[in-house]
């Protein structure tokens, strides 16, 4: 889109939702009955029906007509939220004595939160910028480029697989140099004499890592300030003009540097340019609930959509791995800042407030690992929440000099999203407040919310379809947040009252889990879940005793069975499924060809996944003569369908052959032939693009809500065997120790003993 068409469709959209706010303003306050205010929901509902089915199908490149419904979407649905709140404070707090009422501020206050939080979305997603990348000079005049890979306890095959990648880098030799900051075997550390010799042996394999791969090894002296302090303390010994910092665990597509390196040179201004985060292997909640591969992952909300609106506002952030960053301009603001936990947003701040530029190109260049256990994941996400109340007390973007107003509120914008535990948890209890106590906390009838609270709901739902609907389905953030919320609610507690500097937790990767169990988290979840499931049937029973109530047990009651699929959504994430594979597998959605020789004949295979360690190739049955023995050695020849030509060749060793299934692992000849694996699985930016497309796709709000329901009865099916394996060893465990204890109190012999514990063993 060229700059003028950028500014009319900003100008379009600020002229549209200037005359939706005029409309809203003087509907929201018209005196209204029940029954009008029941005609104007459902037309405005019909409305936004009608408008979500036009949006659909109507095509990406109608830009004006896309903006103009998406604008409309959201005046009708800031008029429900308003009209919602208005009637909200006026008709249904209250009433019924002090602890009504102060249960019923608390729950209408985080609904102002949820509100408000919605207008500030409405906000990030009111101007999403696509940018496409500049054309690059000849490579004789691009700048040096400075790969800086911090690392502090990753393994070291996972770092050989990131320094691969980023040696790989399609960028002019001479001009891109790679180095790993190692943090595991500082001199500090090296000299501790507890620790002392599995920081020397990790410095020595780290040193010769990089010597086999083209890297540059660094490592300081002290371990300051984390990740931001290994950085900064690397900057100065550099020379490039431009550094891309990736995590350790994350491998970059060749095409990373001549994809955003352009907009540097175009803009001089321009101090970041940050690309999406992408991830290999599931979360714990994919994996736990068998969602990996039949629903969007939960990180491209933020990573793809927010991220694009934010850039329409200049307040793209830095997300601390997968950007360019001019190495000058971070230097003025002293380096990757380091006063609260999420330094890399706190730089992007900084760097804001210098009057420098930020980008966000949404194109994925990076594929990364995830959290493998649901502790690791929680730990993860408090990091996150605590940095951003620290920045909110430490740094308020509301005060911070040089910030644009846009920037302000994009920055609170994203902020604020981390107080949602607090929220969360007084949704999840309020219904039983009710049904348990008999405390009114909502004083309506089902026909007075279905008037007022139903519409509302239906217009949040139907925006966040319309703007997000391909990455982000119903119940999906709800079980996200469920799975958080008790934990992050006591951590943030401790910020929010001690909000000064917190140690730096690495959060955990490439975890491989040997056996299925219970995750510690399970336990306060337990709780929540038994309160819910207690509330359901004495609200049952409420609805044969007290018939005087169902006016508001019908919507508590649904309320309910919400809270309670969420719930057991969240308890079914908390059994952690065995994870025990040595490398994670990239599907190949192209099906990509490849042939086998085999006994002097070519095979033809098609490869379905692959990892660094080996792959799953199908063939056709009738096409292979003879039996492939295990442990046989064949070649592998990948070919590009669309040359008609050889790309890479591998011996393999055939491990299994089952239903037209081969399974092969690579013996490798020389690093070359594994750069070239990692290369074919990582460096392909347009194969990641597939996978993750594969993934995309909208669903309605009884399909979403349909697929969690199954998805759940699934894994609790699962889990609920796994209880009754673990209890029937416990039982027998328990009886043997008192057959044990009662045969030696009854003076039995040892054989004796034996028959009893077991009278099948008569020897």
């Amino acid at each position: 889109m060229s700059i003028l068409s950028e500014r009319i469709t900003n100008g379009l959209q600020l002229a549209l939702l200037a005359l939706g706010l005029t409309g809203i303003i003087g509907l929201v306050n018209l005196p209204v009955s029940n029954a009008s205010q029941a005609y104007v929901s459902a037309a405005f509902v019909l409305m936004l029906m009608v408008i979500l089915f036009i949006y659909k199908r109507t095509s990406a490149s109608s830009e004006y007509a896309l903006t103009a419904l998406r604008v409309l979407c959201m005046s009708i649905s800031v008029y429900m939220i308003f009209r919602y709140l208005i009637w909200r404070a006026e008709y249904t707090i209250g009433g019924y004595g002090v602890i009504s009422l102060i249960a019923g501020l608390l729950l209408f206050v985080t609904e102002i939160y949820a509100a408000s939080y919605s207008m500030l979305g409405f906000f990030v997603s009111f101007y999403p910028r696509q940018r496409k990348s500049p054309a690059l000079p000849a490579d004789a005049e691009l700048p040096v480029v400075d790969v800086l890979v911090p690392t502090y306890n990753e393994p070291e095959e996972i770092l050989e697989i990131t320094l691969l990648g980023a040696t790989n880098i399609d960028y002019p030799k001479g001009k891109l140099f790679v180095h790993l900051l190692d943090d595991g075997g500082t001199d500090d550390r090296c000299q501790n004499p507890k620790i002392s010799d599995a920081s020397q042996q990790r410095r020595a394999r780290l040193l010769s890592l990089c010597q086999r791969v083209g890297a540059i090894y660094h490592t300081r002296m002290h371990n300051d300030n984390a990740k931001a302090g290994n950085i900064n303390a690397a900057l100065n010994g550099l020379e490039g003009d431009l550094i891309l910092i990736i995590d350790a665990d994350h491998v970059p597509a060749k095409a990373i540097l001549r994809e955003t390196v352009g907009f540097l040179l175009k803009d001089p201004l321009c101090a970041v340019v940050q690309t999406p985060h992408s991830f290999i292997n599931p979360d714990p909640i994919e994996k736990n609930l068998d969602i990996m591969h039949d629903s969007p992952p939960e990180t491209e909300l933020f990573q793809q959509y927010i991220q694009s609106g934010l850039d329409g506002w200049g307040a793209s952030f830095f997300c601390g791995s997968a950007a360019v960053i001019r190495r000058s301009m971070l230097m003025e603001v002293g380096g990757i800042q380091t006063d609260t936990l999420t330094e890399d947003v706190e730089t992007a701040m900084m760097l804001h407030s210098k009057g420098y530029h930020s980008v966000f190109l949404n194109k994925s260049l990076v594929v990364g690992l995830q959290p493998e256990t649901v502790t690791s994941f929680i730990q993860q996400r408090i990091r996150w929440a605590q940095g951003a109340i620290q920045i909110l007390q430490v740094k308020n973007p509301l005060r911070l000099k040089g910030l644009k107003l846009t920037q302000r509120i994009a920055y609170v914008t994203s902020f604020s999203y981390w107080f949602f535990p607090y929220a969360r948890l007084v949704n999840m209890l309020a219904p039983s407040m009710f049904l348990l106590f008999g405390v009114m906390i909502y004083n309506a009838t089902a026909w007075q919310y279905a008037i007022y609270g139903v519409p509302y709901f239906i217009a949040t739902w139907i925006y966040s379809d319309l703007a997000y609907g391909k990455v982000r389905w119903p119940l999906a953030s709800d079980v996200y947040e469920m799975v958080q919320a008790p934990l992050a609610s006591i951590m943030l507690l401790g910020t929010l009252l001690r909000p000064g500097k917190r140690s730096f937790k690495v959060t955990p990767k490439g975890e491989h889990l040997g056996e299925d169990f219970i995750s510690s988290a399970a336990k306060v979840q337990v709780v929540f879940f038994t309160i819910v499931f207690i509330s359901l049937l004495v609200g049952i029973w409420r609805w044969f005793s007290h018939p005087g109530e169902r006016p508001q047990l019908i919507f508590t009651m649904l309320w309910e069975i919400i809270n309670f699929i969420i719930m057991l959504a969240t308890l079914v994430v908390m059994f952690e499924r065995k994870q025990v594979r040595g490398s994670y597998r990239v599907a190949i959605p192209l099906d990509m060809p490849a042939t086998m020789e085999m006994n002097g004949k070519s095979i033809a295979v098609r490869v379905d996944d692959l990892s660094v360690n080996g792959a799953r190739l199908q063939y056709k049955e009738e096409l292979i003569f003879d039996k492939i023995n295990n442990n046989q050695l064949v070649t592998l020849n990948i070919v590009d369908s669309e040359a008609s030509k050889t790309m890479v060749s591998f011996i393999v060793e055939i491990i299994y052959q089952s239903g037209g299934w081969l399974g092969a692992r690579f013996v490798y000849q020389d690093l070359a032939e594994k750069r070239a694996v990692v290369d074919f699985m990582y460096g392909n930016a347009k194969r990641l693009e597939d996978r993750l497309e594969k993934r995309r796709g909208r669903k309605s709000f009884a399909a979403a809500y349909a697929y969690f329901i199954y998805k759940t009865t699934q894994g609790g099916v699962i889990f609920l065997r796994h209880m009754w394996r673990a209890s029937s060893r416990w039982i027998r465990g328990r009886a043997a120790l008192i057959l044990d204890a009662l045969t030696k109190k009854m003076g039995f012999s040892e054989k004796q003993a034996q028959r009893v514990r077991n009278p099948r063993d008569l020897s």
